[in-house]
């Protein structure tokens, strides 16, 4: 901060930063999966962070696990353009349901967000520096009494989007089923603002609460 004062806090004209000592182990050279470091805020977790590794290793690295706050989802940047999320993995005879693709820590920025959570994963080494920024989307989630096949001999996925819609007054474009599991019946779906169907994302997830 700076010896400045704006009302009751301080001007901070430049950029907060917060340095720490980590170890991230010979895995990576041995071939097995990394550390993994949860990272809890003391506040308010910012919206836009840069992250780098220093090291001597450029190859070693680890999992990095942020929790925030609000259901706006998070992207991970790298050299100016946005990583995209591991593979859908569809639910398993476990039980387990459908969620983004688990962490394998195969390449710098391989990252996921779990939405229901509000969870973003992260891998990162010496090779290269990422950016966290808020995606203009919300992930959830909506579990419903049925079973799949009176699911989809009902509209399934369609009308699920028309009801949804229907109930919050916004275009079917902005609506993306990712995955549909049983359990009775699980949805996992993204609202994303377009073009032509510009929207507060503010007023959509108070909507839903």
């Amino acid at each position: 901060m700076d010896h400045n004062c704006d009302s009751f806090y301080n001007s901070q004209q430049r950029i907060s930063r917060f340095p720490g000592l980590v170890y991230s182990g010979p895995e990576a050279e041995r071939g097995l999966m990394g550390r993994r470091y949860e990272v809890k805020m003391t506040g308010t977790a910012p919206k836009k962070m840069r992250w780098r590794l220093d090291t001597k290793n450029p190859k070693s690295g680890f999992t990095v696990v942020i929790q925030f706050e609000g259901a706006q989802s998070k992207s991970i940047m790298k050299d100016g353009e946005e990583v995209p999320y591991n593979a859908w993995v569809k639910p398993t005879a476990e039980g387990r349901s459908g969620e983004y693709g688990e962490v394998k820590q195969e390449v710098c920025g391989e990252n996921r967000f779990v939405g229901t959570k509000n969870v973003l994963e992260f891998f990162i080494n010496g090779e290269c520096e990422l950016q966290i920024q808020p995606r203009d989307a919300i992930q959830t989630k909506v579990r419903m009494e049925w079973t799949m096949d009176k699911f989809f001999a009902e509209g399934g996925t369609t009308s699920f989007i028309d009801r949804l819609c229907g109930s919050l007054g916004i275009h079917a474009s902005t609506v993306k089923v990712v995955g549909v599991s049983p359990g009775s019946i699980n949805v996992d779906y993204e609202i994303t603002p377009t073009a032509d169907e510009p929207m507060s994302l503010e007023q959509i997830s108070a909507k839903q609460t």
